[in-house]
């Protein structure tokens, strides 16, 4: 039996034989009838394929442009900062400067070599900050003059070329002596322009783009809206193509999307001797014609398996949990429509992975809001039989404290609308906690703070230190009645770091006691809030990982600390 890659090969070759007969035939007859129609719609597929193929660079550099212009974190805060904050001191670069400086050039050198067409990334500030991944621009404040220079309006939404820059002698970092530079504003919450991007296509790319495939003595220009040449593949100035005679195909295109006009002539001579050599000798090329087309199906047929083999590869990447692959679609054909449907696919389990974590996100942050929510019922019955004894022995006068200490509480719990408070309300939030226990008259120890002004208001997980002073009176304070208890709370900041201190002055703990504190979850009791010091380690690793959290150290006898370790967060997350 036949192998269909056999009998496509028989089709196409009886087509090519039967094809090749008629056009001998008519050939000679048709192409003088023809020629200025060929030569018009070469020049213009030859133009538009030339602007097609810029064109897809171009949208991928505006994306990467955008990309870089809208990420809020690394390139919008850091330039906002170095526009509104001052930047030196006596002629020197400040800490702001170089910590802004720092996150906009770690970014961009991670882009840097993303696109090999890309020569480099910059990002301006201003006329003096002004970042770049290599030293493509000396005159940085010239550049920057320039770029203002530009249509702001429209650099608002989108990307605007500028005309090409001369590298001065760095044609080692690049394929050409010229790169042309990309600008995109970057835009701050008000919709005004703080800054630019601005991306180096590498003019070597563009002018192999521009050139390729043209007849020797062919003109292809391209210019600006200033009528600024571009690229020209002869280096001749704008007003040469209008001085061209009548023996070229000659095509104008405007690019509207760039402001670029591009110009182009071909020389008839080259198609018409093509045309009449081809009639001469048509009977020996339609036989080459023939055997290159065979040779041509079989390549054809050997790439169709090998597109094949190459998407069975990238399904095999996928079943091993690579979700980075894609496949190139290089036609519309059925297999160029399967991998369309496992590009689609991919991205579609991207999503919904991503979605899924979103969603497990969530519930971790609905549990640890329902954990702060617990207060323990018997302590509140507790405390308001206390109010109720005291109102019957005293006038009622000295309850006020009490009252509006149980009151802050209450309040502090009831309203959770945010996750992170600064460490003030938080102190705030132990005070009156410590006025309840004051009142409760069960203990008899004293409060000492030591702490950093610097780090009052720095934003910590709500309620977390009351669970540990709370620790700290219940099984911190001395049993011998000859010392008076005594808790110390102290903060500092260790660069980046935030250390929150609860000390007691009681027997200490053993180490195997610290671990069994931190690992086991125990049962309610009567004490204000029943989730304790584990909880209160677990939520913190929840919000910022396992290198924060809780650890004791102790010495019998004398003390036992509870420390606790967070990241500095000086904005409310």
């Amino acid at each position: 039996m036949m192998k269909i890659g056999n009998k496509i090969l028989l089709a196409w070759l009886a087509t090519l034989l039967l094809m090749g007969i008629a056009i001998t035939g008519i050939w000679y007859n048709t192409s003088q009838k023809f020629t200025g129609v060929y030569l018009k719609n070469v020049s213009e597929s030859t133009m538009q394929d030339a602007y097609h193929a810029f064109e897809y660079l171009l949208t991928d550099t505006s994306y990467m442009a955008t990309l870089v212009a809208t990420n809020s974190s690394n390139i919008i805060e850091p330039v906002m900062r170095l526009n509104h904050e001052k930047i030196s001191r006596g002629g020197q670069w400040n800490q702001t400067y170089l910590d802004n400086r720092r996150v906009i050039m770690n970014y961009i050198k991670g882009l840097n070599g993303y696109k090999y067409y890309i020569s480099g990334i910059a990002v301006a500030a201003s006329r003096e900050c002004v970042f770049s991944t290599n030293y493509i621009i000396q005159d940085k404040g010239k550049l920057y003059e320039d770029i203002v220079k530009l249509d702001q309006e429209k650099l608002r939404h989108s990307m605007v070329m500028m005309e090409p820059l001369h590298l001065e002698g760095l044609k080692s970092t690049v394929s050409s002596d010229y790169v042309l530079p990309a600008v995109r504003g970057i835009i701050n919450d008000k919709e005004e322009i703080i800054g630019y991007v601005i991306l180096y296509f590498d003019y070597g790319v563009i002018e192999q783009m521009f050139s390729a495939n043209l007849p020797e003595g062919s003109f292809f220009q391209v210019v600006n809206e200033k009528n600024s040449v571009i690229f020209s593949n002869n280096g001749k100035a704008a007003s040469y193509f209008d001085s061209l005679g009548g023996g070229y195909a000659k095509n104008t295109f405007a690019a509207q999307s760039v402001g670029w006009t591009f110009h182009m002539a071909i020389p008839s001579e080259f198609y018409i001797a093509g045309i009449h050599r081809t009639a001469v000798v048509s009977a020996v090329v339609t036989g080459l014609i023939i055997v290159m087309a065979l040779l041509a199906t079989i390549v054809i047929v050997s790439k169709m398996t090998t597109e094949i083999s190459v998407l069975s590869g990238k399904m095999k990447s996928v079943s091993s949990g690579d979700l980075t692959v894609r496949y190139a679609v290089k036609g519309n054909d059925e297999i160029g429509q399967m991998g369309k449907t496992f590009n689609h696919m991919i991205a579609r389990i991207q999503k919904l992975m991503e979605r899924v974590a979103e969603e497990e996100r969530e519930k971790r942050l609905n549990e640890m809001a329902f954990l702060q929510a617990q207060i323990n019922p018997h302590f509140v019955s507790n405390v308001m039989n206390n109010v109720v004894w005291m109102a019957k022995l005293q006038h009622a006068d000295n309850i006020v404290p009490l009252v509006n200490s149980l009151n802050a509480l209450l309040q502090n719990v009831m309203h959770q609308d945010r996750e992170f408070i600064p460490l003030k309300n938080e102190l705030e939030y132990v005070d009156n906690y410590l006025v309840i226990m004051e009142y409760s008259g069960s203990y008899d120890f004293v409060i000492e703070k030591e702490v950093d002004e610097d780090t009052m208001p720095l934003f910590i997980p709500r309620f977390i230190l009351q669970p540990l002073v709370e620790n700290a009176i219940y099984h911190g304070l001395p049993e011998d009645l000859s010392r008076q208890g005594k808790i110390i709370i102290s903060s500092e900041r260790r660069g980046e770091d935030l250390i929150i201190t609860v000390e007691d002055n009681g027997e200490g703990i053993s180490e195997e006691k610290a671990e069994e504190i931190l690992k086991k979850r125990k049962k309610k009791d009567g004490s204000f809030n029943g989730i304790g010091v584990v909880n209160v380690n677990e939520r913190i690793r929840l919000c910022f990982g396992d290198a924060y959290g809780l650890h004791f150290e102790s010495e019998k006898g004398k003390y036992t600390k509870c420390i606790l370790v967070l990241p500095v967060v000086e904005v409310d997350a």
